[in-house]
């Protein structure tokens, strides 16, 4: 998978982590740009309850408390069923 942050691309391998500090703006996101399957583990300890976020390059907000994605405007996207 490729690693883009706000600075840059770093393709990621079989083994490899990432992290980013709290309260650091640095827009991030993974992309599979391959045609195989990746397997991605995504570990934190922050509650849910308090876990926001913030996608600056894209129309998308997670609020506080919520569990699904909006718009800018307030308006949700459609919930998806993660298991399909």
């Amino acid at each position: 998978v490729v690693l883009v942050e706000d600075d840059g691309e770093t393709v990621l391998k079989a083994g490899d982590c990432a992290g980013f500090r709290a309260g650091v703006p640095n827009g991030h996101r993974l992309e599979n740009r391959s045609t195989a399957e990746a397997v991605l583990l995504e570990v934190g300890t922050r509650p849910a309850a308090s876990d926001a976020c913030d996608y600056p390059d894209i129309d998308m907000i997670l609020p506080a408390g919520s569990d699904r994605y909006h718009h800018r405007d307030g308006t949700p996207y459609p919930k998806h069923d993660r298991r399909t």
